[in-house]
């Protein structure tokens, strides 16, 4: 299945995303940075995963909306990136430490956020970019 690793690293930023809402309320230094290192690895593969699967396709389609839709989730994607690093940066351990339910609820919003994105890539891009791929096996 020429889409297996997508769906493998999709999981692993979904279990990253877990493995910081599940952190300890009262975590470590090293284990806060660890768990958001683990986020932003996991991002950081999934994007390059889902560029090289879903949107090189899309892009490279002849239909316009493919190509707009390659367009517009690689801005949500950009939006997501950017509201993950203000999560990390509005969660200074100091703060994690102060308010852990407040954090366990932010921490909440971000898993959410990503679990909306995997649903909107298995939903929308997955779909689209096989429709992309038949159209261009059609035109070959």
């Amino acid at each position: 299945m020429p889409f297996t690793s997508l769906f493998a690293t999709t999981q692993d930023l979904t279990d990253a995303a877990k493995a910081l809402l599940l952190l300890n309320s009262r975590p470590t230094s090293a284990a806060l940075d660890a768990a958001r290192t683990r986020i932003l690895d996991a991002m950081r593969v999934h994007a390059l995963t889902k560029d090289r699967l879903l949107l090189s396709v899309l892009r490279e389609s002849d239909d316009c909306a493919h190509q707009a839709m390659a367009r517009r989730t690689t801005e949500q994607d950009l939006e997501w990136r950017e509201r993950t690093q203000d999560h990390f940066t509005a969660w200074p351990l100091r703060n994690v430490l102060a308010d852990p339910q407040g954090h366990r609820a932010a921490a909440q919003r971000l898993l959410r956020l990503c679990e909306r994105r995997a649903a909107h890539q298995e939903q929308l891009l997955l779909p689209m970019a096989q429709e992309a791929l038949r159209q261009h096996r059609i035109a070959a």
